[in-house]
């Protein structure tokens, strides 16, 4: 059988009709005879030609190879994927296996150490729990993984105890990726705080016993993250109470022992208040590179003494960023200006200065106009009065008997921070650095410590109850997901692409894996990806297969 238009013609008009034709034999003969008359041809749309095949499919019982698709889900892949390939290429799930062995518990401990990691760098943060938020990723949960958040307390459980073996174990597996100075490292004296939950669930600790915090506190955990003077992230130390000055005698003893690093140089803030282990350890000798803000007024000397666009002795590091080595001190300081930082900070300080004007105009004028708030009275408590602006750069004052306000900008202390703005001053007492290697060495080692909240990561509800050794765990965690990005701008830089990581993951973001159902059948297929997109999937190892319908 088979089908054949036929065409009429009637009142000048062209009519086509579709009919089903049966081939028979009569004696000697074959002729054709028809089965069935479909219609006008024109009144069978794609619907109805659907409807059709799917209804004969279904009397006949014969699969109906359907050309319609149901989407189902759509899952994030380009930058999972880049970063899973990363993952892979250093070797970390090795690298898990050799250290924890046989301690896995029935845990896939290095899935869930790897999307705790992802979670730190490629999800916003505190939008979405862990073992929600997996399911949307592809790779490298397989698809029927069931993970619930007391998976990942486990994990972290184990982690705490093995974590300096791994850490060990990556670092050989990145000294085979890359060469890695081992002349000296870096560490970035940094604090994180936990954000402990109501009080009201309990929950109970592997211990057996329930560690309670105030649910209104934060527990502050102080630590160190090492790097490479070459800027290659590769381990922590987690700093115990009441030690900190062993704590700095066995930092450079155990870099040495376990990496080969020659000596350790501390790099932190000068600021009492903020971080007292930093005048700690410049007060014993260590070596040390910190940043200290423009608040003393021998500071704020230099600044005025050296200023950038009058004096020739700054030197550009780079486009926009200028420096220049102030001698005269005990210590070595470098005076830097970052133009970029400075213009779109005096913007942004401009914005804010002319929003509290509007605000204090908009008194003045309610007041002079009688209005209905002030009729008995000056209200003192207007929000304005609280902006951190207001009080720093304005003065003003209200007169009860002739009920006038008055305000005026302290143009002297608004001078000041537009000077200020982008200026930043380096000093160390290490003299093996060169100027260039002290500022891109401090940048490379804030962008690597800067501060977070272990906070929500695997459940909506965080714990109340939590172990001191969990929080190390996390730690570690957020060590791992530097060493993905860390190594993904080493990968970028030799393929010649001039992106920072963020900014190729945020690329890489576009790409989707699309998930359909054809009848029966499930398909799958990745979107278009553009050239510069493949040109950062290529440079990070990632093969054409993997870009292509799976």
């Amino acid at each position: 059988m088979f089908f054949r238009k036929t065409i009429s013609r009637n009142n000048g008009k062209e009519y086509t009709y579709l009919k089903l034709i049966e081939n028979y034999r009569e004696g000697n003969k074959v002729k054709q005879r028809v089965i069935a008359n479909l219609g006008n041809l024109e009144s069978l749309t794609p619907e109805k030609v659907q409807v059709l095949i799917a209804g004969l499919s279904r009397i006949c019982g014969v699969a109906n190879d359907s050309t319609q698709l149901e989407a189902k889900k759509v899952l994030r892949y380009g930058e999972v994927l880049a970063l899973h390939n990363i993952w892979e290429m250093v070797r970390i799930t090795r690298a898990f296996e050799t250290s924890i062995k046989n301690q896995y518990n029935n845990l896939n401990i290095p899935l869930l150490a790897e999307l705790m990691a992802l979670d730190q760098v490629i999800k916003p943060p505190d939008k979405q729990a862990i073992n929600d938020w997996y399911q949307h990723l592809s790779p490298p949960a397989p698809e029927k993984a069931e993970l619930r958040p007391h998976h990942f307390y486990s994990a972290l459980n184990i982690l705490a105890e093995y974590k300096y073996q791994i850490e060990e174990s990556i670092f050989k597996q990145l000294t085979r990726l890359f060469p890695i100075k081992t002349d000296f490292a870096f560490c970035h004296l940094a604090t994180c705080s936990y954000e402990p939950s109501s009080l009201f669930e309990q929950h109970s600790s592997i211990y057996g016993k329930y560690i309670l915090e105030e649910p209104d506190e934060y527990k502050n955990i102080e630590f160190g993250l090492m790097s490479s003077s070459d800027g290659i992230p590769f381990g922590h130390w987690v700093f115990q109470s009441g030690s900190v000055e062993m704590d700095f005698k066995e930092i450079p003893e155990y870099l040495n022992n376990n990496y080969g690093f020659k000596k350790c140089i501390f790099v932190g803030e000068r600021n009492v208040t903020a971080n007292a282990k930093m005048e700690l350890l410049v007060a014993h000798g260590y070596e040390y590179l910190a940043g200290r803000k423009l608040w003393h007024s021998q500071d704020r000397d230099l600044l005025y003494r050296d200023q950038l666009l009058g004096n020739k002795n700054f030197v550009e590091l780079n486009e926009g960023l200028w420096f220049k080595e102030i001698n005269g001190y005990e210590v070595r300081r470098v005076l830097c200006c970052d133009l970029k930082s400075a213009n779109y900070k005096n913007d942004l300080f401009e914005e804010h200065l002319k929003s509290v004007e509007n605000d204090l105009n908009a008194i003045r004028k309610a007041i002079d106009d009688s209005h209905t708030l002030y009729n008995t009275g000056f209200y003192k408590n207007q929000p304005v009065f609280k902006n951190i602006y207001c009080r720093k750069y304005f003065e003003w004052h209200y007169d009860e008997g002739s009920r006038q306000f008055n305000y005026r900008r302290k143009d002297d202390v608004i001078k000041l921070e537009q000077q200020q703005a982008g200026m930043f001053l380096l000093e160390t007492n290490s003299n093996q650095l060169s100027c260039r290697e002290i500022i891109e060495s401090y940048t490379s080692m804030r962008q690597l410590g800067e501060p977070y909240r272990i906070n929500n990561i695997f459940t909506a509800s965080p714990s109340h109850l939590y172990l001191d050794a969990n929080i190390s765990a996390n730690i570690f965690i957020y060590l791992l997901s530097a060493i993905l990005v860390k190594t993904m701008e080493r990968l970028l830089h030799q393929a010649g692409i001039n992106l920072h990581p963020r900014q190729a993951l945020l690329l890489l973001e576009d790409i989707k894996l699309s998930i359909n159902q054809l009848d029966d059948r499930e398909v799958k297929s990745i979107t278009k990806i553009p050239k510069i997109q493949e040109e950062i999937l290529k440079a990070i190892g990632v093969d054409d297969q993997q870009c292509t319908i799976i």
